[in-house]
């Protein structure tokens, strides 16, 4: 069995886990980790395509709760007596995933712990996180926890069974901090759209190799750049109604080469013009496109006092929008094409609107998938946030 420690939108990660995996089975969930089994995990290959899971790893221990303590974990961690490993050294994390008394129940089990790899004859540290949050990938990365004899320890309690994780991998922050602050063109004013939900919308929609995957609102490209990343997709599609958010794209697109994120052949996937959504007809062929992922326009910004008048109104226009590119995209694609895409919700101190497409999809021939239920993404005090749809031809 394996372990997956979802980020902080913990609905998405796993919608995107399971569209990566859909062998995965024997699901156990509390707080924010996932025990699960799947053959064909490959937890190297997946710490690199996931967007939305921090840490992963193996169960090296499941059993009954009554039986979670410092030796138990101190055996699993140091089989050996220190004298026959050539390091005698061993830092290690632990973190309790699940309800608050859980946690307080356990809270002096890293104590414990070290107290227990010392009688062992270890020269012990403890990682520990921020105040009581988990130990951060950051942090598991730069203390090397990763790296035997030191472990990460992520443990989570379900239905009275125990389950002892040890991180393999984790997120890579600095990789993705750079493709969001060191790319060359970022337009705040247009909004932007984060890398890591970028990503996750691509792997929602799975693009078969041979594919094309098409974003009519490209911006200046992070959904463009992630799927030239994460996915072997045949070309890799983009639009947009602003000249300046194609040069944005173009730029970007030529920095992942520069930097060698992608290859020349990588590169190569990337078709990119200008225009409007509803004009796409003179620029595709019909049913050619495989997986449409996008974001789309959010309305204008808000400032946090506008009216509920005024969010209803801006809701109307998005949606106005939407379903002319519904419209438009209808015969473009294919039966079995996917469309991930993206509509605001609004909260403001006088009111909260969002863009409802349900009441027009079935007259548009679209319907929404299962997995797209309640999925969501944003701050808790930003004033515009995204819920992710995913639609099928109906």
């Amino acid at each position: 069995m394996h372990f997956c420690i979802l980020g902080s939108h913990p609905a998405l990660s796993q919608a995107e886990l399971f569209s990566v995996l859909p062998d995965i089975k024997n699901t156990k969930l509390a707080d924010k980790m996932l025990v699960l089994d799947s053959k064909n995990w490959d937890g190297d290959l997946l710490m690199d395509t996931l967007g939305g899971t921090v840490k992963l790893g193996d169960i090296i221990h499941s059993g009954p709760v009554h039986q979670l303590n410092a030796k138990l974990i101190a055996n699993l961690l140091a089989p050996k007596s220190p004298k026959h490993d050539a390091k005698r050294s061993l830092d290690f994390g632990l973190t309790i995933y699940g309800s608050k008394a859980e946690q307080k129940k356990f809270f002096r089990l890293p104590i414990q712990l070290k107290k227990e790899l010392k009688t062992l004859g270890y020269s012990v540290r403890w990682v520990t996180g921020k105040g009581s949050e988990p130990l951060s990938p950051a942090a598991v990365a730069k203390c090397k926890l990763c790296e035997s004899p030191n472990a990460d320890i992520c443990i989570t309690i379900a239905d009275d069974t125990v389950f002892i994780g040890k991180t393999a991998r984790v997120q890579d922050a600095d990789a993705w901090s750079k493709r969001d602050y060191d790319r060359p063109k970022r337009d705040s004013k247009n909004g932007m759209l984060p890398p890591k939900l970028a990503r996750m919308m691509v792997n929602l929609a799975q693009t078969p190799k041979d594919g094309i995957l098409l974003d009519p609102f490209c911006g200046s490209g992070t959904i463009l750049m992630e799927a030239a990343i994460a996915t072997g997709t045949k070309q890799i599609i983009g639009s947009d109604i602003e000249q300046k958010q194609i040069d944005y794209t173009d730029k970007n697109n030529n920095w992942l080469l520069r930097e060698k994120i992608i290859s020349p052949a990588d590169h190569k996937r990337f078709r990119t013009f200008t225009a409007d959504v509803r004009d796409l007809k003179n620029f595709l062929q019909p049913k050619s496109i495989d997986v449409v992922v996008t974001e789309g326009y959010l309305g204008p910004p808000l400032q946090g006092d506008e009216s509920q008048k005024q969010l209803e109104a801006n809701a109307k226009e998005v949606q106005r929008l939407w379903i002319d590119t519904l419209t438009a995209l209808r015969p473009l694609i294919k039966k079995t094409s996917l469309l991930v895409i993206v509509t605001p919700k609004y909260t403001t101190r006088r009111g909260s609107a969002s863009v409802d497409l349900n009441p027009h999809l079935k007259t548009l021939g679209y319907q929404l998938s299962a997995n797209s239920v309640k999925l969501a993404y944003g701050r808790e005090n930003q004033f515009v946030k995204r819920n992710i749809h995913i639609l099928t031809l109906s």
